[in-house]
């Protein structure tokens, strides 16, 4: 069977403090996105991961997820997992999370274990402060580290999403926050925002501007980066702008939310 794995972006992100266990508080709104990676699933004698990434087996989120479900479940472990990405790592865009999410879905269908979403993602949560939310997928304001969700009414936005060439190691965007002073912003509806903009590299605020000059209403950081995402009035525009800059990123996509 196949499962798709959406990517999300963050519409609203605001990070508090560091919490005692690592982790910081966030507020953030989540959507669903178009953009997915394909996530097959084949039953077989034992566990094992395949991903056309430079990921070690074992430590793959997908891997993981499937690990965490078998164990919860007390079915011996026995899938085939092939992961075609479409989505960019380390892009702020939950691919990784978003694999995850879909291989707890589909071992729950493909096993018929009859767990619901809210068991779904609490298995997930370990494992990936996004996960929760790509289990339920839509639109979602989520606080806490990510795991305490509250389903939103989703809106269709039409997007260009770019992947400028910079590195945001999520460890890194954190660590340059914690060392800035910084009011935590409260969340108001239609508020576009992401804390991470005030750290992220320069290519990324190039993106945003391109973005602008392209007719975006809005741009602006998806989760620690570095992808960027502008929001366009019509799928026509997004598109023609997500055409022009294809010669400029090494990722350019149009997308809407879903």
């Amino acid at each position: 069977m196949t499962e798709k794995a959406f990517a999300k972006i963050n519409l609203f992100l605001s990070v508090g403090k560091k919490r005692p266990d690592g982790y910081h508080h966030i507020d953030t709104v989540m959507h669903t996105v178009s953009l997915y990676d394909e996530v097959l699933l084949e039953k077989c004698h034992t566990l094992r991961v395949f991903c056309d990434m430079d990921v070690p087996e074992k430590e793959n989120l997908a891997y993981k997820a499937a690990q965490a479900f078998f164990e919860y479940t007390g079915i011996t472990p026995s899938v085939k997992i092939t992961v075609k990405k479409l989505i960019p790592s380390k892009a702020g865009l939950g691919g990784g999370s978003a694999d995850a999410a879909a291989v707890l879905r589909g071992l729950n269908k493909m096993y018929k274990a009859g767990l619901d979403t809210q068991t779904l993602a609490r298995i997930g949560a370990p494992l990936g402060a996004d996960i929760p939310f790509c289990v339920y997928g839509g639109k979602a304001r989520c606080k806490g580290i990510g795991e305490i969700i509250t389903p939103m009414e989703k809106e269709k936005l039409f997007l260009a999403i770019v992947k400028p060439d910079a590195d945001c190691p999520t460890g890194k965007m954190y660590a340059l926050l914690d060392e800035k002073e910084r009011e935590t912003v409260s969340y108001k509806e239609n508020l576009f925002f992401n804390s991470f903009d005030a750290v992220c590299p320069e290519e990324c605020k190039q993106a945003v501007k391109r973005l602008l000059a392209l007719g975006a209403s809005k741009a602006m950081l998806s989760g620690s980066g570095s992808a960027v995402f502008g929001v366009f009035s019509t799928e026509e525009q997004a598109n023609k702008a997500a055409k022009t800059l294809e010669k400029e990123y090494p990722f350019s996509v149009c997308a809407y939310t879903i």
